[in-house]
């Protein structure tokens, strides 16, 4: 069975949202992602891709930003307490 995926302009299209903030949201999400599995293996350019797709089909929200990002502070936390 062959899968069409759908072209990241036509999902920019479908989504509704504005080019600034597809674009805010992406480069935000890269930020937090570069070093997770499905990411860093990745060329900039497919990277970029993901983080589009990832932003447009709902994955990407600012609120899951701000989730990982607590996170990774209270893993560096515990990390600087466990080493004290």
């Amino acid at each position: 069975m062959a899968t069409t995926e759908k072209s990241v302009e036509e999902l920019f299209f479908n989504s509704g949202k504005g080019k600034y903030e597809v674009t805010k949201l992406a480069i935000d999400w890269i930020k937090v992602k570069k070093n997770d599995e499905g990411y860093k293996n990745l060329s900039q350019t497919e990277m970029l891709d993901k983080a589009l797709r990832d932003v447009l089909s709902g994955e990407a929200t600012y609120e899951k930003i701000a989730e990982i990002e607590k996170k990774k502070q209270a893993a560096k936390q515990e990390e600087i307490v466990s080493a004290s």
